[in-house]
């Protein structure tokens, strides 16, 4: 191997730092270019006037198994403090009730009161379509749990998430939510669930910290500049590396409105709206455990507003996965394997919604990878 190796990383989010630190562990020259004024891409957080820890881009959950490869990564760089997320829908009259959809709230919206989960089981089973096999998202939510729960919290929801109807999305995005029938109001059940002690700012600092390792912000890549490298990992969108041949894919960005608030604390730090509103929820962050104490009664409310790109340019958030849409990344992905000294990354270059701990798990596979085949 040389001892000149240098590779180009764009973008120094959870992706990009990822491949970044595992190719400079192996003694590889890394130069990071970010677009923004900040690291840790969308999990960028800081602490605000308030005192509160606030995360610029919406909240940032961390859920995995105990023994996750990512987890242990990630290990090296921060200490937690221990999570459990939960989230509550706020009705038409004003109440609230546990999201994922689970004993609680079926009782809450049919007034009923169950036994058991064999009850849970047989009431759900009753308003159901069970002979429906579902081909897409809104075909899921009928088959999962029937038409009025899907039309109190799946259907409003997700128009406003994604700005199309529930039947034009692929099945997987319906799936990430599911339906419980015991009582845990846990938004995740994952052995491991817990936030950065000093934030995912300070530990994607910490993951970048390495001599072999240069940051540019406030530099937007152009084509081209990969030829100075010997390698190059792309976060960058597939389809406008090559110029959108075959036309733009699809995404949603989210607009975020903050209000300082003198109101009663939230019962969870996440509210999901349930109306017809251009809301979709709204987070109270002194709730989160890794948030300071904040300096006064006030309190840093965030309320997200999905919208089209052309309304935040360059906001990348999250893929808009149809038939159609899946298609064309196809064709893309099909071009970027013809590329020896490029890999396209993140979840512009991959056309992917990444969680945080896959998004880590993929990237650390893509650089040992790189590094083996040296």
């Amino acid at each position: 191997m040389k001892k000149n190796k240098q590779v180009l990383v764009v973008g120094a989010g959870l992706a990009g730092s990822t491949i970044a630190r595992v190719l400079a562990d192996n003694k590889i020259e890394v130069k990071i270019l970010e677009k923004r004024s900040h690291i840790a891409g969308n999990s960028f957080d800081f602490i605000n006037s308030n005192n509160e820890r606030i995360h610029k881009y919406g909240p940032h959950l961390l859920h995995c198994n105990k023994n996750s490869k990512a987890l242990s990564f990630l290990n090296r760089f921060t200490e937690w403090i221990s999570y459990e997320h939960r989230v509550r829908a706020l009705l038409s009259d004003g109440r609230t009730t546990p999201l994922p959809i689970n004993q609680i709230t079926l009782e809450d919206i049919f007034n009923k009161k169950f036994c058991n989960e064999i009850e849970v089981k047989e009431f759900l089973d009753s308003i159901r379509n069970t002979n429906l096999l579902p081909s897409n998202t809104d075909e899921l939510f009928e088959c999962s749990v029937g038409e009025k729960l899907s039309n109190i919290f799946f259907r409003p929801y997700t128009r406003k998430m994604w700005g199309i109807e529930p039947n034009k999305l692929s099945i997987s995005i319906g799936a990430r939510l599911p339906v419980r029938t015991n009582k845990d109001t846990r938004y995740f059940t994952d052995e491991f669930q817990a936030l950065p002690k000093d934030g995912y700012t300070k530990m994607v600092c910490n993951m970048i910290d390495h001599p072999l390792i240069e940051v540019c912000l406030n530099k937007n890549f152009e084509k081209g500049m990969e030829k100075d490298f010997d390698h190059s990992f792309l976060c960058v969108p597939i389809d406008k590396y090559f110029g959108y041949k075959y036309g733009m894919l699809p995404y949603r960005s989210i607009l975020f409105e903050n209000r300082l608030e003198n109101t009663n604390d939230q019962k969870v730090a996440v509210i999901n709206f349930t109306d017809n509103s251009k809301y979709t929820r709204k987070t109270q962050w002194s709730l989160l455990p890794n948030s300071p104490k904040k300096l006064n009664k006030n309190k840093t409310i965030t309320y997200e507003i999905p919208c089209s790109m052309d309304l935040n340019p360059e906001e990348y958030y999250y893929p808009i996965n149809t038939k159609d849409s899946n298609a064309i990344f196809k064709k893309y992905k099909f071009l970027a394997k013809n590329i020896k000294n490029i890999s396209f990354c993140g979840r512009t270059g991959l056309f992917k919604y990444i969680d945080m701990i896959p998004a880590v798990d993929i990237h650390l596979r893509m650089a040992h990878k790189f590094v083996n085949n040296l």
